[in-house]
């Protein structure tokens, strides 16, 4: 601590004082040293954002609890209020309670930038799960990647104990809308259409999305009867559920392959199935056999 009497400038001098701050109070204090003489002259701006960003790096990393850095800023205050009275100069009252002044000020901003961060993180954490996640966000259903993999395990399955197998892929395009679907057809609401048709598949059937943002079903075990029935159930249900935002009601298509015996490949029967929806908006027909 400088003597008392030793007539250094304590609005100035704090900055390269020697002060036995602890190691969070270092963390919050250090940086924002060099901008408190210009807080102690009457702009506090910087000063208060040095705080911000801290506050804000330490919800990022959660290395510290925001109560524990809350009370360093506290403790850190004392000390430099006590160090800027021990020069005995006059000045050095009246920056010590200017200094406390924003106490509450510099708290809030402290927290506030705390919050960010762990705002950041926790939308971080949310990508990362979503990114890693075997269904989209929008719709419920699986991702493009996931869903030919559990076609590929219906179509081994089916092959493996000589069951039949059903495909059905749909999109929702706005009235005129023509070539293939996108991922969000401009009134289709994915979610509305995942929900509908997620309550009406059995427990052992399958829903997700192609890289088109066509929805596609697989139906294992199913007659060919079956899977036109199930089209023209699907087609009604999707009508009530209504599958739109607003405006217009989208146009559903749909194109349906059926098996007795599986002999191809579940990239194969993606393709096909695709090229088959193409044909349904080409010709305006609500449903294209593959």
């Amino acid at each position: 601590m400088a003597a008392r009497g030793t007539g250094v400038d304590p609005t100035r001098d704090i900055v390269t004082a020697d002060l036995p701050f602890d190691e969070e109070a270092a963390d919050l204090w250090q940086p924002a040293l060099p901008r408190l003489p210009q807080a102690l002259a009457g702009s506090e701006t910087a000063f208060l954002a040095s705080l911000e960003s801290t506050g804000r790096g330490a919800g990022l990393t959660q290395s510290v609890p925001v109560a524990e850095l809350l009370d360093a800023y506290s403790r850190g205050r004392e000390l430099v209020s006590e160090w800027m009275l021990a020069s005995g100069d006059d000045r050095a009252e009246a920056a010590a309670r200017r200094l406390l002044t924003f106490e509450h000020v510099a708290l809030t901003r402290i927290a506030a930038g705390y919050s960010d961060g762990l705002g950041e993180t926790i939308d971080r954490l949310r990508r990362i799960a979503e990114e890693s996640s075997p269904f989209d966000v929008d719709s419920g259903t699986m991702r493009p990647g996931p869903l030919g993999e559990r076609l590929s395990l219906e179509v081994e399955r089916c092959q493996r104990m000589d069951l039949s197998l059903g495909l059905l892929e749909l999109s929702a395009d706005a009235h005129g809308e023509s070539g293939r679907a996108t991922a969000k057809p401009e009134r289709a609401d994915p979610r509305q259409i995942g929900v509908c048709l997620r309550e009406n598949l059995r427990r052992y059937d399958s829903v997700g999305l192609t890289d088109d943002g066509a929805f596609v079903l697989v139906l294992p075990d199913i007659s060919r009867r079956g899977l036109a029935g199930a089209a023209e159930r699907l087609r009604r249900e999707l009508d009530t559920c209504g599958g739109h935002r607003g405006g217009s009601a989208p146009e559903f298509r749909f194109a349906l392959a059926h098996y007795d015996y599986v002999d191809v490949n579940a990239q194969e029967m993606l393709v096909l199935l695709g090229r088959s929806l193409d044909h349904a908006r080409e010709a305006g027909q609500p449903i294209a056999w593959a």
